[in-house]
C-alpha cells in the first residue's frame, strides 16, 4: 500500500518510519526536500506535481491542516481524515463555532474583524484571549489582553479586515490532552491522559497521570463519531478549578501530546493512524509503563548534554535534523519510568541539564 503524506515535518517522519513495520510504502508532498519525512519517504513530490503525487498513493493523509487549499483539493478523493474535517480546523472560528452548535463545552467566545476588536472585547471581562482565525499553532497569532491598550499593539501585526476569535480567560486547574483513533469500521481506542506544560504557547512537556476523566472521554469519542472521522483526533482540555471540563482545540492528526507513545504505549499514535486509514485494526492504546516528553525547543544537538541525557535510565532521544531556529521543536525525548513520580523527576533532571548548557 503506498500512502501519501501532506506535509514533510517531523509528524510525517515519524509516520514513516513507523509506517516501516507494517510494510507500507511512503509518499511525501512538500516543497522542501530537506524535510525530515522527505529524508526518508520513498518518493518525493513538490506542491507542482501534486497531480502526479495523487496518482501514485492509494490513500493521502497529513501532518499539517494548514495546507493550501488548491492541494487539498487535488487530493481531497484519497484524502484521509476527510476535506470538511481539515476546513474546520483551519478556521478558529469555524472550530469553535462548531462545539457550541453540538452542544460541546467551551470557554464564552466572540468573533470580530481586527478593525472592531476593541468594541467587541468591552463584551468581555479582562484578561481576555484574542486569536486569529487563521494558522492557529504554536501560540501563533495568540495574545493575552490585559489592557485595551494593548489591542493598538496586536493590530500592527495583522489586516483590519483579519478575523479574530475572543475568548474568556480560563483560571484552569490543568491542562490536558486526551488522544483517540477511530478506523473506517467505527472501532475506537483511547490513549491515557497527559497533563501538558507550555511556554509561550508552545508545548515544552507532558506526561501521563494515572486518572480518568470520564467526561473528557465521551467527548472525543462522541465528537471522533460527530465529524465520521477516520484517523486520530487530539483534543486539548483546560480542567477548571470548578471541576468543569472545556475544549481547548482539537488537532485531526498525529500530535506532540502524544509523543511518549512511542515509547510509552503498546502502540504509537502514528502506527494506529496508519492501522486507522488502511483499515485495520487498532492496535492497543494501554500505557506500558508511566511516561513523558520533553520537547527540545530552538537548540541544536551541541547545546545538549548528550552524555548526561542518554546516561538516564528510560531515557530515549528523537532529532528531527532540521535547521536551528529560535523556538523551533528541533527534536524531543522521551522517558519512561516506574512510576509518575520517577517521570516527573526525570522531567526535571532533563530540563536542569539544557538549561545549564543554553
Amino acid at each position: 500500500m503506498r500512502i501519501g503524506i501532506l506535509g514533510g515535518g517531523q509528524l510525517g517522519w515519524m509516520t514513516v518510519l513507523e509506517g516501516r513495520k507494517l510494510g507500507f510504502e511512503f509518499f511525501v508532498l512538500d516543497s522542501d526536500p530537506k524535510a525530515p519525512a522527505c529524508r526518508v519517504a520513498d518518493a518525493v513530490f513538490t506542491p507542482e506535481q501534486v497531480e502526479v503525487f495523487a496518482k501514485n498513493c492509494h490513500v493521502v493523509t497529513c501532518e499539517f491542516e494548514h495546507i493550501e487549499e488548491s492541494l487539498i483539493e487535488a487530493v481531497s478523493h484519497l484524502l484521509v481524515p476527510s476535506h470538511h474535517i481539515l476546513k474546520l480546523k483551519r478556521s478558529r472560528i469555524e472550530e469553535k463555532s462548531f462545539y457550541r452548535k453540538m452542544g460541546y463545552p467551551t470557554a464564552h467566545f466572540s468573533f470580530a474583524k481586527a478593525k472592531d476588536l476593541l468594541h467587541e472585547l468591552k463584551e468581555f471581562r479582562l484578561p481576555a484571549i484574542v486569536k486569529s482565525e487563521k494558522l492557529g499553532y504554536d501560540g501563533k497569532g495568540q495574545y493575552k489582553i490585559e489592557h485595551t491598550s494593548q489591542i493598538e499593539e496586536v493590530l500592527k501585526n495583522h489586516s483590519p479586515q483579519e478575523n479574530f476569535l475572543i475568548e474568556e480567560f480560563v483560571d484552569f486547574l490543568f491542562e490536558f490532552s486526551l488522544i483517540g483513533v477511530r478506523n473506517k469500521r467505527g472501532q475506537v481506542r483511547v490513549y491515557p491522559i497527559t497533563v501538558n506544560y507550555h511556554d509561550g504557547g508552545i508545548l515544552l512537556y507532558n506526561y501521563t497521570k494515572n486518572i480518568q476523566i470520564k467526561e473528557a472521554e465521551d467527548i472525543i469519542t462522541s465528537l471522533m463519531s460527530d465529524l465520521n472521522l477516520v484517523g486520530l483526533l487530539a483534543v486539548e482540555f483546560f480542567f477548571c478549578k470548578d471541576g468543569k471540563v472545556l475544549i481547548n482545540e482539537m488537532a485531526p492528526r498525529p500530535h506532540n501530546t502524544g509523543h511518549y507513545t512511542l515509547d510509552g504505549c503498546y502502540t504509537s499514535q502514528f502506527e494506529n493512524l496508519l492501522r486507522a486509514i488502511a483499515d485495520l485494526p487498532l492496535g492497543s492504546t494501554k500505557l506500558k509503563l508511566p511516561s513523558g516528553m520533553v520537547n527540545l525547543l530552538g537548540i541544536s544537538l551541541e547545546d545538549m548534554d548528550m552524555e548526561g541525557i542518554l546516561s538516564m535510565e528510560g531515557a530515549k532521544l528523537y532529532w528531527y535534523g532540521k535547521e536551528k531556529r529560535e523556538r523551533r521543536k528541533m527534536g524531543h525525548i522521551n522517558v519512561v519510568g516506574e512510576t509518575q513520580e520517577q517521570v516527573a523527576e526525570k522531567i526535571k533532571s532533563i530540563l536542569e541539564l539544557l538549561h545549564q548548557r543554553i
